[in-house]
């Protein structure tokens, strides 16, 4: 059983997201990786939880490989 996904809006400026996909790029991770890495640093334990786990769920960029 799949969990259902949604999508979180932030409001920024184009400056702002530009310099978060950058840095993001630079640590070889997606802008939302980012995100939610941040947002799991806030000292909510609960929330630090659920953010690891989804991010080990979570499918990864690129192409799947069929590991037969």
């Amino acid at each position: 059983m799949t969990s259902s996904r949604i999508q979180l809006q932030i409001d920024t400026s184009k400056n702002v997201r530009n310099r978060a996909k950058a840095v993001a790029y630079g640590r070889g991770i997606s802008l939302t990786e980012l995100v939610l890495k941040a947002l799991a640093e806030v000292g909510d334990k609960e929330l630090k939880t659920l953010i690891k786990k989804d991010l080990e769920d979570r499918a990864q960029r690129g192409r799947p490989q069929n590991n037969v």
